[in-house]
């Protein structure tokens, strides 16, 4: 609130000078006669965030302090700015919870009226926010809903336009070859995911097309987690010290080589100022991917997505689907940001439960739904820990026989990136 006081000869003079200072939209306070002028205080709302404890005390001050009148036949002070002193702080406190509850009235009468207008999208609404969505964006999927529509096709379209709504991204590295860094948090399953990105590699390309990396010396475990994983899977593991020696390496990598390289787990206040791949030569194919859990609180996600922005992934990785006691919480979040989904995690199991992310089924689980029966998967198809050990042994020829016999089945799903606005 913007408070000035202003010294006139008449109230004409006054509020000549509080329109030209301050707008019409200025109230006046008040009013009174000091030393055979009209002084008036008059006060603009301007949104201001209050004042601090020490431009309180000097407010107090300049209101103590003695004032000279001004000379007799002088022209009239210019506006100054009001101090303020602890009943205009008070005053202009009630003003703000005054102005927030009248805001808070109308919009609760507003939405009653709305659900008054439109039944069944209300419901659908509720549901959503129950579900974990947050208000806006199930108001937002709610407001699509016709009025004649029945319950069954009011979901069917809202869990279709949900589904639209999910950003994904089918990554070329994979294909093609290259530097592939997982970051994010602690805890979220970058290490777990790595071993299952590194078998399916294994799988559609063989054991010598992967190498995986490690750069995460601070965590108790984690190099011989990894080891123990390489040794099984057949594939080399580096541990490198820092960035410097993981492009070195690099530079002599062969075309269609996959490095999965494992980073340490960081903080969001603690994530650095550039990426990881900052100044790599561009003849090299360099991603890093976000690791995200479902289990993370909207806030806390909406902290750890903004904090790694500056390492510059490329997709997301969603895991911990099944720990997940709502859905709808996460999803209101990745809806309104830019990346893409590309694999998701549902359980412990290294290969069956982790998938390419299929929208109709993550909105699926979001609202509560019953998933669709998995498709029936022939024990070729079914690639589970205990067939690991024929891929590490095999040589490579009968590992390119098999990548070519099973490549139409590990590619079925093919995601399309959504419009992140599609909600909206």
């Amino acid at each position: 609130m913007n408070v000035r006081r202003y010294r006139a000869r008449d109230m004409r003079d006054a509020m000549r000078q509080v329109r030209e200072q301050q707008g019409d939209e200025a109230v006046i306070l008040s009013s009174r006669r000091v030393d055979g002028w009209l002084e008036v205080v008059a006060a603009l709302e301007d949104g201001d965030a209050g004042v601090s404890e020490r431009e309180q005390q000097a407010a107090v001050n300049a209101v103590h302090a003695p004032r000279e009148a001004p000379a007799s036949g002088s022209r009239a002070p210019a506006a100054s700015a009001w101090p303020a002193d602890p009943e205009l702080v008070a005053m202009r406190q009630e003003l703000r919870d005054l102005r927030s509850l009248l805001t808070r009235q109308h919009s609760d009468n507003e939405a009653a009226q709305w659900a008054a207008r439109h039944p069944l999208a209300a419901e659908c609404k509720a549901r959503l926010m129950d579900r974990g969505f947050s208000e806006s964006l199930a108001r937002s999927l709610a407001g699509s809903i016709l009025d004649d529509s029945t319950v069954e096709q009011a979901w069917e379209r809202l869990r279709a336009r949900l589904s639209g709504a999910i950003a994904t991204r089918h990554p070329d590295i994979l294909d093609e070859g290259g530097v592939l860094a997982l970051v994010g948090p602690t805890g979220v399953g970058k290490t777990t995911t790595l071993a299952r990105i590194a078998l399916r590699q294994i799988r559609r390309m063989g054991a010598d097309s992967v190498t995986l990396v490690t750069l995460d010396s601070q965590r108790i475990g984690a190099t011989r987690q990894l080891q123990a994983f390489a040794t099984m899977a057949g594939v080399s593991l580096r541990v490198l010290q820092g960035v410097r020696e993981l492009r070195d390496m690099t530079a002599r990598l062969d075309d269609g080589h996959l490095v999965l390289v494992d980073t340490a787990g960081q903080a969001p206040s603690t994530v650095g100022d550039e990426s990881l791949f900052a100044g790599w030569p561009g003849r090299v194919r360099c991603e890093s991917w976000l690791v995200v859990s479902a289990t993370t609180q909207a806030a806390a996600l909406r902290r750890v997505l903004d904090a790694f922005r500056k390492t510059e992934p490329t997709a997301l990785v969603l895991t911990k689907l099944d720990e997940a006691e709502q859905l709808g919480e996460t999803l209101s979040v990745l809806l309104d940001q830019h990346l893409g989904l590309t694999f998701v995690s549902d359980g412990q199991r290294i290969a069956e439960d982790f998938h390419r992310v299929e929208t109709g089924d993550l909105t699926r689980r979001a609202l509560g739904e019953e998933r669709r029966a998995a498709r029936g998967m022939s024990r070729d198809e079914r690639w589970t820990d205990e067939t690991l050990a024929d891929f590490t042994s095999a040589p490579r020829s009968e590992a390119a026989r098999r990548t070519s016999r099973d490549a139409g089945v590990l590619e079925m799903i093919h995601p399309v990136g959504k419009g992140r606005y599609a909600t909206h």
